[in-house]
């Protein structure tokens, strides 16, 4: 299964800023990670500096981006992505509602940029896994923040007793998402590559454990596999989600309150 033709496809229908900034709420109530990002970028804003840079690492589809500039006025934002259609259309997004002059997209890869001691908080979400050199972008990360500056990063764990978020097909030729180099990490391995690449703080929590992996498979799981068969299903979505979200929102209510023992993807907290 892919993300990234999904994600190029979603691009191409919300275009005008109305329909984009919709497709951002919508992402951030139907993936549960958001939920738990959102809490500690909260956390972070109340001590940020007066003006804060924030690099979104991997800015994907730009949600993460568009959600500290809206809650944070001061925050100057660089967003960095391999891919070019999500540049171009972030770049476009965000000129369009005159947030230009203080959000920047750029291609490029997280194994090449590194910008000295130039930031306070990086956000890293379900990248790394995607990436073969893990521990050049870890180093990176820390070059680039300044000191006392902030890691968010989120990635699948490998410590999960269901894996559901990297399942495999029926003869376990491949994970659920093909584009991932390495299925997750275990909480200590990832917290001695960030050791060793120059953070002194490091906390990992779980994410989707019980309730959370429920609601995945609910919300996302599903509906990828639908929508991977054939784009036409996007028809009978709103009519799925209709029925499914209250359940949905409960579950993933749950997830952040509760701390999970274990869980299908890692939030890592790391100090410089």
């Amino acid at each position: 299964m892919q993300y990234e033709p999904i994600k190029n496809f979603l691009n191409k229908i919300f275009k005008t800023p109305f329909l984009r900034k919709i497709f951002y709420r919508l992402i951030d109530t139907l993936l549960l990670r958001t939920w738990h990002i959102h809490k500690e970028i909260k956390k972070w804003l109340k001590n940020a500096p007066p003006e804060p840079y924030v690099y979104d690492a991997g800015s994907g589809l730009g949600q993460h981006s568009y959600y500290i500039a809206r809650k944070c006025k001061t925050c100057k934002i660089t967003g960095v992505d391999i891919n070019e259609e999500q540049i171009k259309a972030s770049n476009e997004f965000f000129k369009k509602i005159k947030l230009d002059n203080r959000v920047k997209f750029q291609q490029g890869k997280l194994e090449d940029f590194v910008c000295e001691q130039c930031f306070d908080l990086i956000l890293n979400i379900e990248v790394i896994e995607h990436i073969e050199d893990d521990q050049k972008v870890l180093e990176n990360f820390a070059k680039s923040l300044k000191k006392g500056g902030t890691l968010i990063l989120s990635t699948p764990s490998l410590s999960a007793e269901h894996h559901d978020h990297h399942d495999h097909s029926d003869d376990h030729s491949g994970s659920f998402v093909d584009e991932h180099v390495r299925d997750g990490y275990e909480p200590e391995d990832l917290k001695q590559k960030l050791l060793k690449a120059g953070f002194s703080d490091v906390e990992i929590k779980f994410m989707y454990g019980k309730y959370g992996g429920f609601a995945w498979r609910l919300s996302m799981k599903y509906p990828i596999i639908l929508l991977n068969k054939s784009m036409a299903f996007f028809v009978i979505l709103p009519f799925y989600y209709i029925i499914v979200m209250p359940f949905v929102l409960v579950l993933d209510w749950l997830d952040t309150i509760v701390k999970n023992p274990t869980g299908s993807s890692l939030l890592v907290i790391a100090k410089k």
